[in-house]
């Protein structure tokens, strides 16, 4: 999905969001509001015309009220201008969080509204935090860094204001009359809070310093380094992000916005995934399972693959793709997984990834296709297990010997655990092939 859009209006929902009715709904599930909620007395729409045009919702009329479904992505999702939704997986927080470390997420889908997160003992990915730091930080380079008037003492010729007793000691005493020491007030950003967010800025530029996905994360922290050149650096401890209480009010909100963030960067605090209504507030991300699913499953074999010398292609990349039919180019297949192996990068195996309780008959018929094409001796569908343990189950073999089997995962206990179970399942299956 490309990357979302909001007007600038959305930014009038930060005062008003702790007063908006947050509803809580799994991914796919269904729930009957009032009509009253969703429509006015003329019957237009409430609906926010930027969450509309998510496709993260599904509207069916009955006869007692509207029924909405929640479609594949999750995250915290204003509704209306007084209802908002919080989309959870149906799987434990904690191992989405840990799937979203893995996968490789864009995190593009960005609203420019905030939202509270729950305090929990988890690790927040990086990039979500450099992405909510960034947030913060654009707006303290919009509306400018803060300044205080700073003591400063000179020596040398007059200067408001002169010590006259340092002054007499020092020069007068010694016969140099034309010497003074004087204090002066220097207008200046270089103050502690200031030194601070420079410290983050060079910490999260560290981390995405060889992501090319996050170009303009990258811009944001260079140019407020370049307006804090001559600013100090500073250590962030705790009890620093009590300096944000002696800030204009302006500026207040966005200091306190970034020292927050950092403050969970250094592990002096944690957040979780679900909705928290006195938690970190930081942008609200939303979040599609099907693409974490499929970029968890793609990751977790490359890393345990590389040492055996097996590549894992992701078919959807128009480089690694093969045409369906042998006399033109006009289909090309994209299967999720190509493993191949060795020199000759010979295609040992196919998968298909899908973040879905049941494989149906297209599902087959798209695996069998690929398979064919790809003269592959297995092909595997890959998805959830609903309920049970999971495991590998066989399900055919065709007429030219291509052998297919579906690998239900179990996500709901420990996920890293049975991942490295599923990849040792498929291994075992490509090695007698």
């Amino acid at each position: 999905m490309s990357q979302i859009l909001l007007v600038a209006r959305m930014h009038s929902y930060n005062s008003t969001i702790t007063k908006m009715k947050v509803i809580e709904i799994h991914e796919r599930e269904a729930r009957v509001f009032q009509r009253t909620d969703l429509f006015d007395l003329k019957g237009y729409s409430l609906l926010l015309p930027e969450t509309r045009s998510l496709s993260a919702i599904d509207l069916r009329e009955l006869h007692d009220g509207i029924e909405l479904r929640a479609l594949g992505l999750i995250g915290y999702l204003p509704l209306t201008d007084k209802i908002a939704l919080n989309l959870k997986p149906k799987f434990p927080i904690n191992n989405f969080w840990e799937m979203l470390s893995i996968a490789d997420e864009s995190y593009s889908r960005i609203l420019p509204v905030l939202r509270s997160y729950q305090n929990s003992e988890t690790n927040a990915p990086h990039l979500i935090l450099i992405k909510s730091y960034c947030y913060f930080l654009k707006e303290i380079l919009s509306i400018g860094f803060f300044r205080d008037y700073k003591e400063k003492s000179v020596e040398g010729y007059c200067r408001p204001k002169i010590d006259i007793g340092k002054t007499i000691s020092r020069f007068v005493a010694k016969g140099q009359e034309l010497h003074s020491y004087s204090n002066i007030f220097e207008f200046t950003k270089n103050v502690r809070i200031n030194g601070i967010i420079k410290n983050a800025c060079v910490s999260f530029l560290k981390i995405i310093s060889n992501n090319n996905d996050l170009m303009g994360e990258k811009l944001i922290l260079k140019e407020a380094l370049m307006v804090l050149d001559y600013v100090r650096s500073e250590v962030f401890h705790p009890n620093d992000i009590l300096l944000c209480s002696n800030l204009p009010k302006w500026s207040q909100d966005y200091y306190f916005g970034a020292l927050s963030v950092y403050s969970i960067f250094l592990g002096y605090s944690s957040v979780g995934f679900l909705y928290g209504e006195k938690g970190c507030k930081m942008p609200s991300f939303l979040f599609s399972l099907d693409s974490i699913f499929e970029n968890f499953i793609r990751n977790s074999f490359r890393s345990a693959l590389i040492d055996k010398q097996i590549a894992v292609l992701d078919g959807n990349n128009p480089k690694h793709q093969v045409p369906l039919f042998q006399d033109n180019k006009r289909f090309p297949i994209k299967p999720d997984l190509i493993y191949r192996s060795g020199k000759d990068r010979k295609v040992i195996a196919i998968g298909e990834v899908k973040y879905k309780p049941k494989i149906d008959e297209s599902d087959r018929y798209q695996v069998i296709s690929h398979a064919i094409a790809l003269n592959s001796p297995i092909a595997f569908w890959i998805s959830p297990a609903s309920n049970g343990p999971g495991g590998m189950e066989y399900i055919g073999e065709i007429s030219n010997g291509i052998k297919f089997f579906h690998y239900k995962l179990n996500i709901y206990n420990d996920l890293i655990e049975n991942s490295n179970k599923m990849i040792s399942d498929c291994l075992s299956l490509m090695v007698q092939a």
